[in-house]
């Protein structure tokens, strides 16, 4: 198998296409490590149901007892909880970062040091969210998976 990339530039989104004669075991191969990044979780918004794909969301947190999805613009009351995206979702890149809060690493722009051993996670969409202390540890095992780097 052959990889081909090009740059575009101007495009709205990314894509992947895959051409292929027949289906051997290389090409189900990689489906198999593309499907986590092409689910979709089901949520509401102003009354209306919406389907959102996973990749489009920066983050998820509780309030009040209620779940939110973030994307780039937009808030989606989601039905799962923190621990059940965390546990569904840990191969699409999301990671506890605080009680309250999950965060998909691939929107993450920068990390910054904070007072009290916190971290700021500054994400591409200008937001900016605090993991505590008690989830660095997880969350750094998660970020250094995703960057191909495995600790002892």
């Amino acid at each position: 198998m052959r990889l081909v990339k090009t740059r575009e530039e101007g495009i709205e989104e990314n894509y992947l296409e895959l051409h292929y004669d027949e289906m051997d075991e290389e090409t189900v191969a990689v489906l198999e490590r593309l499907r986590p990044a092409l689910k979709y979780i089901e949520g509401t918004t102003d009354g209306k149901r919406l389907t959102v794909p996973l990749a489009d969301m920066y983050y998820f947190e509780t309030v009040d007892r209620k779940t939110f999805g973030y994307t780039k613009d937009s808030c989606v009351e989601v039905k799962e909880t923190l621990q059940g995206i965390t546990y569904e979702h840990a191969s699409a890149g999301f990671v506890r970062i605080s009680k309250s809060s999950v965060v998909n690493l691939y929107k993450i722009k920068k990390l910054q040091g904070d007072l009290n051993m916190r971290t700021l996670i500054y994400l591409k969409n200008d937001e900016c969210l605090v993991m505590n202390r008690g989830y660095r540890t997880e969350f750094y095992k998660a970020l250094d998976k995703l960057r191909g780097r495995k600790k002892a």
